[in-house]
């Protein structure tokens, strides 16, 4: 069933279903338990789990480490990852449980410093460097953006595109479709993709990538949709919370990088944020 998908980019469930077999008898009662009741597992301590299949507490930590997990709070942001992809907005929202407005703004504040803390860890520092150095040296710059995620890449293009030239911010609306068909050899081409994932954005770095360009995505996890036509993956946390997406992550690996391609294109970037800086002046565009 999962013989052509790499063991390590499975999902909870599937690594469950497929060791199920092999695991001890109170490891296969955690594992049964979950598979019945993942959507409650991803928000719910190792102690609930336990009680609630009348185990040990280390029995369910066990369970994690046999399917190739670090711990319980990996395989939970994994089964998080999994509900995210299957529920609707509506449901997304109920995940809110604070009832006062103090309590929520706590919880989105401290989950998205959360965010940032387990992305340094997650994101491959390699990785950021091969996508500063395509996104600084490429002839062009495509970035792909879908429903939410194009407010993230119009931010991108934005400030890309105060210091190096050609940039193309693109969503699913014409005329931007169009210049996909331009890609050509010498260009990049960025998308952000998180759950739940779009059908176009897949489409749109798949185009891409068989087109011979770069590629780079800024995803969740290994077994993200696009990875397949992934050549640079940018791994950023995307814990679920609530119907809104946690994007301060997103928006940070993002700030990352154009400083980062700011400081590898010096002294061109400077000259041409001064240019920019010119014409507001002339225009009178920011308060003073």
């Amino acid at each position: 069933m999962h013989n052509d998908i790499p063991y390590d980019q499975l999902g909870p469930l599937e690594r469950i279903q497929l060791k199920l077999s092999s695991l001890s008898k109170t490891q296969r009662k955690v594992g049964e338990y979950i598979l019945e009741h993942y959507d409650e597992v991803a928000f719910s301590t190792s102690a609930v789990v336990s009680k609630g299949c009348q185990v040990s507490e280390s029995s369910v930590i066990r369970l994690a480490t046999a399917l190739d997990y670090a711990g319980y709070s990996e395989m939970q942001r994994a089964l998080q990852a999994v509900l995210k992809s299957r529920l609707s907005m509506s449901n997304r929202l109920d995940l809110v449980h604070d009832s006062d407005s103090e309590s929520v703004m706590n919880m989105v504040l401290q989950k998205g410093m959360d965010g940032i803390q387990r992305t340094m860890h997650t994101i491959s520092s390699q990785n950021f460097q091969k996508a500063v150095e395509l996104l600084a040296n490429a002839k062009r710059v495509f970035l792909f953006g879908s429903r939410s995620s194009y407010s993230l890449i119009h931010f991108f293009g934005l400030e890309l595109g105060w210091i190096r030239d050609n940039v193309l911010a693109i969503n699913m609306q014409q005329p931007e479709i169009d210049a996909l068909s331009s890609l050509q050899e010498g260009d990049v081409f960025l998308a952000i993709s998180m759950p739940r994932y779009l059908r176009s954005t897949a489409q749109a770095i798949a185009l891409a990538y068989q087109a011979g360009v770069p590629t780079i995505a800024i995803t969740d996890r290994l077994s993200s949709p696009v990875i397949p036509y992934t050549t640079v993956p940018l791994l950023v946390d995307n814990e679920i919370f609530s119907y809104s997406d946690n994007i301060v992550p997103i928006v940070s690996v993002i700030t990352a990088l154009l400083n980062a391609v700011g400081v590898m294109t010096r002294p061109k970037s400077n000259e041409a944020l001064a240019k920019n800086e010119d014409v507001w002046d002339y225009f009178g565009i920011y308060l003073r």
